[in-house]
């Protein structure tokens, strides 16, 4: 299993976070399979995300009541597409931080 932390600057507005991460993974070419949420984690959004036909579903998981962000890959999910897809999507999240500010 591979877990990878995502940051969340003190200033991000946190309503915001679901809707950029959805927007990062769809400008990856990343496809909504599942959205829901954990019984281990009340109240945070969870996603499940393919690519197209390739093998592989990686998981992301915001937590709104922790400011927690990661995604998640389980044992015999991977795909060879999230070698490169997760830095970059964590690269882009942490950048796109959303804040309150109308060009973020």
């Amino acid at each position: 299993m591979l877990e990878v932390e995502i940051s969340v600057p003190p200033t991000a507005v946190l309503s915001k976070m679901e809707s950029v991460v959805e927007a990062a993974c769809a400008a990856e070419g990343l496809e909504l399979r599942l959205k829901g949420t954990l019984a281990k984690c009340p109240g945070c959004v969870h996603w499940h995300f393919q690519k197209g036909a390739q093998r592989g579903t990686l998981e992301i998981t915001w937590w709104e009541k922790q400011r927690r962000l990661w995604c998640k890959v389980a044992a015999g999910r991977k795909g060879a597409w999230m070698e490169e897809t997760i830095p970059r999507l964590k690269s882009v999240l942490e950048k796109r931080r959303p804040t309150g500010h109308p060009n973020q």
